[in-house]
């Protein structure tokens, strides 16, 4: 009898085996959103969902699959650390041969303010495979019976809390909408956010809200898509609404929520990112022809040639809509046109001075041509002087010429630029001495993300056929390698 039950015991197990689907390397996705708490800790909210398709399913019961992913989160901030360890369970299947969608898991974190090191582990528990250690900053910073916005939560839908969970928010419970991306069909922008201690601000009556879209690139507020609300001074308010961005052309945005006093005084603020993609969605770029230039820098640019050079050096700053205007505007010979587009263009960027806008980026241009050119392209067109133009120096700059086993590579290092923390860029070049490197990788929201960035750079002795597999994203580090320690510990 007892050896009866060792054969069922395999025959499962085989049945087991042959019934998970093929191990895929886990893609998650993550939000980290923060608040306050009035009379409590300020908190940190982190969702995280992860792509259906990308996580290995196993039967547990009869014609019942699902994956299982664990989640370890630490934060550190100085001696202090608080540790998380949680096992999330997908939504359970019958048919693993077509997976679409995601699944998400949320956890709260009660915290102080301050400033704390995020580390987050993630491991399909069906695969036992491992993700690299991802590493954020993560700032609270919420004095008590100060004015606060909160951070912004971008969500698909919410439904009043019939049992509050631990990540309800003023009664509801939110799906957030973790990657900030908008398709063509997404014609909705949902995002609640909470504003602190206004009744700081006077004893009673109200005080203003404005929210509103502003591009990216030269924070140019969206006058089709800005918004105000008045709120009785209190504790706590909450903002929770819809912006309809059905008319919203493609782009890199922000979403920004202000509090405002009696006399429109800006009091505190706060933003989030977000891209959209609508194809075929522009704006009418005509009231140019209104934008006077006399007696202005753009007034003395009368050679065609030049002014189709500075509105081609533009192109590294420039938002979706303005780039897909000046690629056509550049083809023609409208000198007042390009007068126009130009002085508009720096003046939304720098209006106080648009002239000293203008030169300091020249200034900037000059120098990534002179830096960065190679033989097929001046330094402006290169992913490093894009990147320089587009962001600033960097912080720090980790160059690798000659590291065993690799192509040179670059390890570009900021600590703060355009509202994100501790962001990196990854540069490789075949051959160094025609100094053509390009972007492989950063953890910038907005530009190209590779997890297998490691395995390009040490592909020059070992070769696609190295690795173990398209899920393979480590170099397993050999004498002299460490491309992986500079970039997760830059110097």
């Amino acid at each position: 009898m007892k050896r009866s039950c060792i054969i069922l015991l395999l025959a499962l197990l085989t049945l087991a085996g042959n019934a998970q689907v093929k191990a895929k390397r886990l893609k998650p996705y993550l939000s980290t959103t923060t608040y306050d708490a009035p009379g409590m800790t300020p908190y940190v909210e982190n969702a995280i969902a992860f792509e259906c398709q990308s996580a290995e399913y196993k039967e547990f019961e009869p014609g019942k699959f699902k994956a299982t992913v664990q989640i370890v989160t630490t934060f550190k901030k100085g001696e202090e650390t608080t540790f998380s360890k949680i096992a999330l369970d997908s939504p359970v299947v019958t048919d693993t041969s077509n997976l679409g969608g995601a699944f998400i898991g949320q956890q709260r974190f009660a915290l102080d303010n301050g400033e704390y090191e995020m580390e987050i582990s993630i491991t399909d528990m069906n695969s036992g495979d491992a993700l690299p250690t991802e590493r954020a900053t993560v700032a609270l910073n919420y004095p008590d019976n100060v004015p606060a916005v909160s951070d912004i939560l971008l969500f698909d839908s919410y439904a009043k809390a019939e049992t509050p969970s631990e990540c309800t928010k003023s009664g509801f419970d939110f799906l957030p909408r973790v990657y900030p991306f908008y398709g063509v069909s997404d014609n909705k922008l949902n995002f609640y956010v909470e504003l602190y201690n206004s009744d700081k601000l006077y004893d009673q009556g109200k005080f203003l809200v404005n929210y509103y879209i502003e591009t990216v690139e030269s924070s140019t507020q969206l006058r089709d898509f800005s918004f105000n609300k008045r709120f009785d001074v209190a504790k706590g308010n909450i903002l929770l609404n819809t912006i309809d961005i059905s008319e919203l052309p493609s782009g890199n945005y922000y979403l920004v929520v202000e509090m405002r006093d009696r006399s429109n005084a800006l009091i505190c603020s706060n933003s989030c990112f977000f891209q959209r993609s609508n194809p075929g969605k522009n704006y009418d770029m005509d009231d140019l022809s209104g934008v006077n230039i006399a007696n202005t820098f753009v007034s003395t640019i009368t050679d065609v040639d030049t002014l189709r050079m500075y509105i081609s050096y533009l192109d590294p700053i420039c938002s979706d809509i303005e780039r897909s205007y000046s690629k056509g505007l550049v083809k023609t010979d409208d000198v007042k046109t390009m007068q126009q587009f130009l002085f508009n263009f720096w003046s939304a960027r720098s209006p106080m001075n648009p002239r000293q806008g203008f030169e300091e980026y020249l200034t900037a241009v000059k120098r990534v041509n002179m830096s960065f050119k190679t033989s097929s392209y001046p330094g402006y067109r290169t992913d490093r002087g894009y990147v320089f133009l587009k962001y600033g120096q960097p912080d720090k700059i980790m160059q690798e010429p000659n590291e065993p086993g690799a192509y040179p590579y670059e390890i570009w290092h900021y600590y703060e630029v355009a509202n994100q923390h501790n962001k990196r860029f990854v540069f490789m070049a075949k051959d160094s001495a025609a100094n053509d490197y390009h972007l492989i990788h950063s953890n910038m929201v907005g530009e190209i993300q590779n997890p297998r960035w490691q395995m390009e750079i040490y592909s020059r002795i070992y070769g696609v056929g190295y690795d173990q597999g398209v899920d393979q994203t480590e170099y397993e580090k050999g004498w002299g390698s460490h491309a992986g320690d500079l970039y997760n510990n830059p110097r």
